[in-house]
């Protein structure tokens, strides 16, 4: 029995893997286009995490980042968030503006232009599109995301508000990580899909984890 619940473990790992490979090459063509310029992609890390252990992965509760928020509805609803530290999100804007800018260093939006705001959001409609893509044509499931709501807040804040907002949730979400890099810079970024309690089973199912 163990053998045989070792290898369901390495088949689901494998999918969940295909997945992620699907969406950061997604991710890497579009931001090569948008650039015009290659674009290439790490490794992906990819696995279910407890949604507790959320901000601890990425520095703890009170940590300040930048994240980006997706809306999903379908045959799975949701968030997903895409979580950015400030050096990441400022690189994000220099490669696609070309220069590196000036910004305040205050910890809120207001930090960013209207300018620099709209290409963040751009990254979150490329990123999250990227990875929602691969998740609904590997499932074989409908989602559809809002437009990226954008903020600067505590890690511990931006979590509470994802898992409000879907209601009652699961006590999951799938994480995604790769680095974007071309020869001058490199993105690491972190996606978490947040689904609601309905579509955590819905998900699974599909995964074959149900």
């Amino acid at each position: 029995m163990d053998k045989d619940s070792n290898r369901m473990d390495e088949l689901r790992e494998d999918v969940l893997r295909e997945i992620a490979n699907i969406g950061s090459g997604n991710a890497a063509t579009a931001m090569s286009a948008l650039l015009n310029k290659p674009i290439e992609q790490s490794v992906p890390n990819v696995r279910l995490v407890p949604l507790a252990e959320i901000p601890d992965m990425l520095g703890g509760a009170e940590k300040v980042v930048v994240a980006g928020m997706l809306q999903l509805t379908g045959d799975f609803s949701g968030y997903l968030l895409m979580v950015l530290d400030f050096d990441q999100a400022e690189k994000i804007i220099s490669m696609v503006l070309g220069e590196p800018g000036s910004r305040s260093k205050k910890m809120s939006l207001h930090r960013f232009s209207e300018l620099d705001q709209s290409v963040l959001c751009e990254m979150v409609n490329i990123m999250g599109g990227s990875y929602l893509t691969a998740v609904a044509e590997f499932l074989k499931l409908r989602v559809s995301p809002s437009i990226p709501y954008l903020c600067v807040d505590m890690v511990g804040a931006v979590i509470s508000v994802a898992v409000a907002e879907t209601g009652k949730t699961g006590d999951f979400a799938i994480l995604f990580q790769s680095e974007l890099f071309n020869e001058r810079e490199r993105i690491i970024g972190s996606l978490f899909l947040v689904p609601n309690e309905k579509s955590c089973n819905t998900i699974l199912e599909s995964l074959g984890f149900l």
